[in-house]
């Protein structure tokens, strides 16, 4: 059984208005302890807390204890909704029902990106319904609001249940043809979020995508050609550590990963499809992804503050310093910059249709107690505790290869 609570997380300027406003937090929390936090201000995710094989609770979402911490840092969009458009816009304009559209340009005066200047990501949403299973808030964007035509009704449903499933579903709405593309940008780190980088480095990584997204070598726009991944650091396709793949980019211009993976060319927002799975060993903590959107923008936290070059850390939660390379956050969401690219999936809705997701994205948590490889004996580094009855579910493949996953069954 579920329980949704409802707290008052602090005080914001509304960008409207102008006026201050009251910031709230719902919490919901399942049978297994599982509990997910959403705040109004960008619509949220501040925390996420999940227990680890041996019983103890870690929140594994980076972000702040107070609005002052999303206010300072909102460059970073820790685990807030992105739209109407999220990433890039090239050149700031795209051509809609024969004509050209320009929309704000907050990306070096030449490129909007994530929903320009005052994006979902800075709005206050309004709760529209507290459900027994969690709550669904709303937004509505006033046409011309950053350049983009018609007012667009918004509604975010988010739900959890006693399987550790946590569901994203958006819906949509219009009075003039617009671009819609939103998504959320959760960083995590399964160990624990106050772990740090030794934490991240220690993830089993899986993606599940035989493709990325190519860009230019200028500003970086997507060109609307695809790469194969073969022979290269973006085949994650089998699960390798985290911190081994992220070491064979130092010697290049990028810290780490940040690409768009191409899961499904021909999208299809009916049809929810595997996308992926972070397995931190020592905790057990693991995290599965489905999806209906054709694509994930995977990062490893490449641009917060490094460390050995003495720039001032992020402080986050429970005045935790957030280095370079200490969360790695999975974008779920269509092309970016497919308002410029005709051989991308359409982005476009009109008044005549809604975009319905249901859901759009699933994270699915658990704890592994101890993987079986092919021999039959125990990852190194874990043990099974005596206490812990564990059971491989019937019929669940495991996106492991031929290692076999052991769940523990409720106390």
């Amino acid at each position: 059984m579920v329980k949704v609570v409802e707290d008052i997380f602090g005080i914001a300027t509304n960008p409207f208005t102008k006026q201050a406003q009251v910031i709230r937090r719902y919490t919901m929390t399942n049978t297994n302890r599982l509990s997910v936090a959403i705040i109004q201000l960008g619509a949220t995710i501040q925390s996420i807390q999940v227990p680890d094989a041996y019983h103890q609770l870690s929140d594994v979402v980076l972000g702040f204890d107070d609005v002052a911490g999303y206010t300072k840092y909102r460059n970073y969009h820790f685990g807030c909704t992105i739209g109407r458009v999220s990433d890039v816009v090239g050149n700031g304009e795209f051509i809609m029902d024969e004509r050209r559209v320009i929309v704000s340009k907050n990306l070096g005066q030449k490129h909007q990106i994530d929903g320009g200047f005052v994006g979902f990501d800075q709005v206050i949403w309004d709760l529209e319904m507290k459900r027994p299973d969690g709550v669904t808030l709303r937004h509505v964007s006033p046409d011309g609001h950053e350049g983009y035509p018609g007012t667009l009704k918004v509604l975010l449903h988010f739900t959890i249940n006693d399987d550790n499933r946590f569901f994203i579903q958006m819906e949509a709405t219009t009075n003039q043809t617009t671009p819609v593309n939103i998504s959320n940008h959760i960083i995590f780190n399964l160990a624990g979020q106050s772990t740090g980088i030794k934490g991240i480095f220690d993830h089993q990584i899986n993606i599940e995508a035989m493709e990325t997204m190519e860009t230019s070598k200028g500003d970086g726009l997507p060109t609307g050609r695809f790469k194969n991944v073969n022979d290269s650091v973006y085949d994650i396709r089998l699960p390798v550590f985290m911190g081994d793949r992220v070491r064979q980019f130092e010697q290049k211009p990028v810290k780490g990963y940040d690409v768009c993976f191409a899961l499904d060319k021909e999208f299809d927002s009916i049809r929810t499809r595997y996308v992926g799975r972070f397995l931190h060993p020592d905790s057990g903590r693991f995290m599965e992804i489905f999806s209906n959107q054709p694509c994930v923008r995977f990062t490893t936290g490449n641009c917060f503050p490094q460390e050995p070059l003495g720039e001032p850390p992020i402080l986050g939660k429970r005045c935790t310093r957030y280095w370079q390379h200490c969360g790695f956050s999975l974008q779920l969401l269509n092309y970016p910059d497919a308002v410029n690219q005709p051989d991308f999936p359409r982005i476009f809705i009109n008044p005549a249709s809604t975009i319905s997701m249901k859901p759009s994205t699933i994270w699915r948590s658990g704890i592994v107690e101890m993987l079986c490889r092919s021999g039959g004996t125990e990852s190194p580094g874990r043990r099974t505790t005596a206490k812990t009855k564990t059971r491989l579910r019937s019929g669940e493949k495991s996106p492991l290869g031929n290692q076999c996953v052991l769940w523990p069954l409720p106390m």
